[in-house]
């Protein structure tokens, strides 16, 4: 079992979106593990203080999120281009305890196919850092209903059906 203390506020997490390699998953030409650990384009400084990698797939669902064990960065400059590019490949371990991550996933799509934030900022990380204060944001799962909030009071119910009911506090606290 994985110590839970080894997740600390500031770490990053990546989430990337693998919108080009999902098929070959799907196909089994490729492991989830691998189209995971690919290189990607992440600054070198940012890539080192990731220890959580999330992989969302090509229809908007957390396949998978491990632990990072492990980072090599890569820097070179690509033909026909003039600013270096940090390539970061990531070995990663199973994490029961990212387990609930898996499900609609509650980060919108980006041009990138990756981007990183702060770990305090992950849905339910009070779980990973030991907190005893119960969270004001994060992602509750019922069967196949998700319930996610965020930090600014936004709700958003997921039901099977695929639709999504939005709610934003009107109260201020």
């Amino acid at each position: 079992m994985t110590d839970n203390s080894k997740y600390h506020a500031d770490d990053l997490v990546a989430v990337v979106w693998l919108t080009d390699s999902a098929e070959m998953v799907r196909a089994g030409t490729i492991t989830l593990e691998q189209a995971g650990r690919e290189a990607w384009a992440i600054d070198a400084t940012k890539a080192d203080r990731v220890a959580v990698l999330v992989a969302v797939d090509d229809r908007d669902e957390v396949v998978a999120a491990w632990r990072v064990v492990n980072v090599r960065n890569r820097s070179s400059v690509p033909a026909g281009k003039t600013r270096r590019i940090n390539r970061a490949s990531f070995d990663i371990e199973d994490d029961p305890a990212l387990g609930y991550l898996r499900g609609a996933s509650p980060w919108p799509r980006r041009r990138n196919p990756q981007t990183t934030f702060e770990l305090r900022d992950l849905p339910g990380a009070s779980n990973l850092l030991g907190e005893s204060d119960p969270p004001i944001t994060g992602i509750v799962r019922l069967g196949p209903f998700t319930l996610s909030i965020s930090h600014a009071g936004e709700a958003v119910l997921q039901i099977p059906s695929g639709a999504a009911v939005t709610v934003r506090s009107t109260s201020a606290t």
